[in-house]
């Protein structure tokens, strides 16, 4: 690993152990979180290829990486990371909110409302569809056999696979899917999105800036394949939009067990206990203690 790279500031309070253990995605490949060294390890293709990044926060962002960085490859990470991380999300409306709720508050603080998200919608549209209908073990181990199969790495070191992109995966087929990757009833939908962006009929990017009224974006990603109400709310979340409370199997056996003493709970019922949180409905119940 070379010496530090690239450093950046931070704004108040950001804490990377906080982001980057929120939720799930540093447990998926290539992410990877070491716990003793409070590193988020990442293996990226950037402009100049493939090449592993460890990011710290001593004080600001620290990144080092496997190789000498060109000026593009240093722009790409900082933009990267920036979205990554949410560094330029502004979160206080909810964090002020939370102060009426000790718990909870408590539970915001760690990461001040933060969720890790990938660089591209693209990855995280194909790591969401892994989620569904599945465990956790198996989402990660469906996220490890893509990026083995198809990431791309530099030549002198196999072991380094970034996600892949997009059109890797169309030129992949199924059989490479069915018979290595497995993704099961999923390959289907991963290698329909991925065909409609390598064509230029789709374009996920374009969705980080969209100023659509979320139940508007909520149709566009209601209509990628393998994307369901569960699914589109993770979406909307990632892409900062936390209107939508997604309904599956944790939410319904947490509002169950906190606020109806183990009754069984209808989605109308699971919705009511965060109505009041307004457009930070997502992140309420994401935080929300146990």
């Amino acid at each position: 690993m070379n010496d530090a790279l690239l450093n950046f500031a931070t704004s108040s309070g950001f804490l990377l152990s906080g982001v980057a253990t929120a939720h799930g995605w540093h447990a998926l490949a290539p992410y990877r979180w070491d716990v003793a060294t409070g590193t988020l390890h990442r293996i990226e293709d950037l402009p100049g290829g493939v090449t592993h990044l460890a990011v710290t926060q001593p004080d600001g962002i620290l990144v080092r990486a496997g190789r000498p960085l060109s000026p593009d490859d240093k722009h790409e990470v900082e933009r990267r990371l920036r979205w990554s991380l949410r560094l330029d999300e502004n979160l206080d409306a909810f964090t002020t909110l939370c102060a009426r709720e000790p718990a909870l508050s408590a539970a915001v603080l760690p990461s001040g409302g933060r969720l890790l998200r990938c660089p591209t919608l693209w990855e995280d549209t194909v790591k969401t569809i892994l989620t569904t209908n599945t465990t956790w073990a198996q989402t990660k181990a469906m996220a490890a056999r893509l990026v083995a199969t198809l990431g791309p790495h530099p030549p002198e070191d196999p072991s380094l696979r970034a996600f892949p992109p997009p059109e890797a995966v169309a030129a992949a087929g199924e059989e490479v899917f069915k018979e290595q990757i497995r993704l099961g009833y999923r390959n289907a939908s991963v290698l329909k999105i991925a065909r409609n962006v390598a064509e230029g009929k789709l374009d996920l990017e374009a969705l980080k800036d969209s100023d659509l009224p979320t139940h508007e974006l909520r149709k566009r990603l209601l209509a990628l394949p393998g994307v369901g109400p569960y699914a589109s709310a993770t979406l909307l979340m990632i892409l900062g939009r936390y209107d939508e409370l997604g309904i599956d199997t944790e939410v319904r056996s947490h509002v169950s067990r906190k606020y109806f003493n183990g009754e069984a709970v209808s989605e109308k019922d699971m919705r009511a206990v965060y109505e009041h949180w307004g457009r930070w409905r997502y992140l309420a119940y994401w935080f929300d203690p146990q």
